[in-house]
């Protein structure tokens, strides 16, 4: 828990002092973009190589800890046996730690150091083909058998492995492809398989479905239509892979060009004749009639994997797309209520782009991994700080939107930012090595009151009740 935590917060600490340098002179230039994006590498560098170093580490201790109990049995020393299996219960060792099967219970701080924006627990191998995940963090109490309402989960250890399998004995519950899937065994052909895939309403539950949830499933329908066309899924809860072809075959065309048309590089003309989107279109369709003539209806291609990343692209530009659009509405609301750019990103925009990670930290805390909650606290801001600023700057610059010096307005409210950061950080750095890294529940009262204190100035600020001279 010390390395990761001095280790996050010491990069955050660095990354907030280089940007409120960057504001006070007013300045940024080229190099300071690459060197926003090249920090948050060497962070990911140190991260993997610290992982590296502790693993090894802790292999080595094992591999002690094994010539130990070699040797204790060859003095005569037996190990407890229950009915279930053999536990050894190790006393003496450094860390005292408890084995499963000779297997320690993982309580690594090093692999807890990368944010998680999606929780699963881990350990659980779906008999419908899904993914098998990791027991490196299901704790020992968790282990064993839960009965629930609907299903009826097992976890089993077999020969050493503490890879347990997940069987559904009874659910009411259907995947997001089975929602929309016809359960009538008649054919209806190739293209009303695709229709029911991209069909934005669930046939099924709408006669049942209320008034209100009606028109709401209404309104969402147009851009879930266009993100369906538009976004290649691999589901791997899924025999098929969520394959179709006939949509994956449109997804090779919209999707590229729907990148293209955000991008804004669709109709740049080569060498000033020829537009980039008649040649974009061109090769999609291209890359649709080869997809289509060397893969089969209801088996997915060996090639279909590749879809995965096209999605992963898609839904970057989708999400690009709708950031542009919420700061052009948030804008127009400071234009209305004579609001500067700055205390609307400083509240609105700042608390509905973290709140689901506010939540998610929350709930992964309450599941007992604290550890993992604190480093989503650093690491989830540092990747849109040093990100956030460097890649943009970079981008503007290149493309001669921007001199090469950039020039940046350093107003009240980022004094305000970065005073409260640094007394945060700084606070919580010195706290925590003062209390040997145990929490206090006054320490996270103050931080509350130390974030409400910062609104409640800018927001004064903001309305002319007191001036900062700067």
């Amino acid at each position: 828990m010390i390395r990761p935590f001095l280790r996050d917060i010491g990069f955050y600490i660095l990354a907030i002092g280089w940007t409120f340098g960057l504001f006070f002179t007013g300045r940024s230039y080229l190099y300071h973009g690459i060197g926003f994006v090249a920090l948050y590498f060497v962070y990911i560098i140190v991260v993997l190589g610290s992982r590296f170093i502790y693993l090894n580490t802790q292999k080595h201790k094992e591999h002690q800890t094994e010539k130990e109990e070699t040797e204790k049995e060859k003095k005569g020393e037996k190990s407890v046996e229950n009915a279930d299996g053999k536990v050894d219960l190790e006393k003496k060792t450094d860390d005292n730690t408890l084995k499963i099967n000779g297997k320690k219970n993982d309580d690594d701080p090093e692999a807890t150091a990368v944010v998680l924006k999606a929780f699963y627990f881990g350990g659980f191998e779906w008999l419908d083909g899904g993914r098998r995940l990791s027991t490196a963090h299901i704790r020992v109490d968790s282990r064993r058998t839960s009965v629930t309402k609907s299903n009826v989960f097992s976890i089993e250890t077999n020969g050493g492995s503490t890879c347990g399998s997940c069987q559904s004995i009874q659910s009411k519950g259907m995947s997001s492809t089975e929602k929309l899937t016809s359960t009538s065994p008649e054919d209806r052909g190739e293209f009303w398989d695709f229709l029911v895939k991209v069909c934005p309403i669930n046939t099924k539950k709408w006669p049942h479905l209320k008034w209100w949830k009606k028109l709401v499933a209404l309104v969402k329908s147009p851009a879930i239509l266009i993100m369906r066309l538009t976004v290649p899924v691999l589901d791997t809860s899924v025999d098929d892979l969520n394959w179709n072809r006939f949509l994956i075959c449109t997804q090779c065309i919209t999707g590229p060009v729907f990148i293209s048309l955000v991008s804004e590089y669709a109709f740049y003309l080569i060498g000033g004749v020829f537009p980039v989107f008649i040649l974009l279109i061109s090769v999609c369709i291209c890359c649709s009639v080869l997809v289509y003539c060397t893969s089969e209806r209801d088996i997915p291609p060996s090639y279909h994997w590749l879809f995965a990343y096209l999605g992963f692209a898609v839904s970057v530009t989708w999400i690009y797309c709708l950031a542009n659009e919420i700061v052009a509405l948030l804008q127009v609301f400071g234009v209305i209520f004579n609001l500067s750019d700055a205390i609307l990103g400083l509240t609105i925009l700042a608390w509905g782009n973290s709140l689901s990670d506010f939540l998610s930290n929350i709930a992964v805390a309450r599941k007992e991994f604290p550890r993992m909650a604190i480093s989503a606290c650093f690491g989830g801001p540092l990747l849109a700080l040093l990100l956030g600023l460097g890649i943009p700057c970079i981008i503007e610059i290149v493309k001669g939107r921007v001199p090469p010096k950039y020039s940046l307005t350093f107003s009240a409210q980022f004094a305000f930012l970065f005073a409260t950061i640094g007394t945060g950080l700084i606070t919580t750095a010195s706290l925590m090595i003062f209390w040997k890294f145990e929490t206090k529940r006054i320490y996270g009262v103050f931080l509350i009151l130390l974030y409400a204190a910062f609104v409640t100035v800018s927001i004064l600020e903001e309305l002319k009740i007191f001036t900062l001279m700067l």
